[in-house]
């Protein structure tokens, strides 16, 4: 029986043709140049993301050999899932053909936005925290300033101080979730496809359900698979393409309503502004100051 990966390749090399001349703007789609032309223009724009090569016996003979994905690597995830998408207005989602939900086009930039106003309030409890541990200090300052401390003292807890062992708490280091992530070409969809691959703050790679903490609810179970990646010796989870090339088609026609027109080099800018909708805990560069 053939194994995922290699049904996948079969099916990328026999399946659908190749694609000569742009049809962006007609079906969401791209082809292998014009991928290659959006992946330059994303590490241009947020570089943080880099091209990446594989072994010779995985590489695609429709992109160049070194330019076979785009990865960004050790992507903090602080917050569940859940934490972020029970905070959306319903508003804010359609379903496609398929039921699936999906951030409504013209509210994608809202998202960052929703995601900053949680991190504010994080750091304003921070330093309210912080304003409330400093009256203390002062006040325990103030009930021993009346004792008397000799010189031998001192220097006995300075030494002491010096030999300290400092935790990671005292410091204030915050340890979170990292992620790995890649961007490869599937010919069959003709879409780019996502992969994730998950470490907790040990270092030791994450299960499949510590995952799906880390994923859209609603698109978990619909539209995440996991699978070998095809150029990489990992499994890992991957946002199934099938459905991308009508969620870009859909936000293209939206910014035509605006008389705006997408470009072939700025669509990975506007894919990952969808993507996010279904990682929005993953705090990976995608160049937010791209407008729809």
């Amino acid at each position: 029986m053939l194994s995922y990966e290699k049904k996948h390749k079969m099916r990328e090399k026999i399946g659908k043709k190749r694609i000569t001349k742009s049809i962006l703007l007609e079906t969401g789609k791209i082809s292998p140049e014009e991928f290659v032309l959006a992946g330059d223009n994303l590490i241009f724009k947020s570089p943080t993301w880099r091209w990446a090569t594989c072994s010779k016996s995985k590489q695609n003979d429709w992109l160049p050999s070194d330019k076979q994905f785009l990865i960004t690597e050790h992507v903090p995830c602080l917050k569940r899932a859940h934490e972020l998408t029970s905070g959306l207005d319903k508003d804010f989602i359609f379903e496609d053909e398929g039921g699936d939900s999906w951030i409504s086009p013209e509210n994608l930039d809202e998202i960052p936005k929703k995601k900053e106003e949680e991190e504010e309030k994080e750091k304003e409890k921070e330093e309210k925290k912080e304003e409330e541990e400093e009256k203390e200090t002062s006040s325990d300052e103030e009930v021993v300033e009346g004792f008397d401390i000799s010189d031998d003292e001192i220097e006995s807890a300075n030494e002491e101080d010096e030999n300290a062992i400092v935790s990671d708490e005292e410091v204030d280091i915050v340890k979170s979730r990292t992620y790995n992530i890649t961007i490869t070409y599937d010919k069959y969809y003709q879409t780019p496809r996502v992969w994730l691959q998950g470490y907790r703050e040990d270092g030791q790679q994450l299960t499949t359900k510590e995952m799906s903490e880390d994923i859209s609810p609603d698109h978990f179970e619909s539209t995440v698979t996991f699978v070998p990646h095809p150029h990489l010796e990992v499994k890992t989870a991957s946002i199934h393409p099938c459905k991308h090339a009508h969620v870009m088609k859909r936000m293209i026609d939206e910014m035509g309503t605006r008389n705006k027109v997408l470009e072939s080099k700025n669509y990975l800018l506007l894919f990952l502004k969808f993507i996010f909708a279904a990682i929005p805990t993953i705090n990976f560069d995608f160049a937010q100051g791209f407008e729809l």
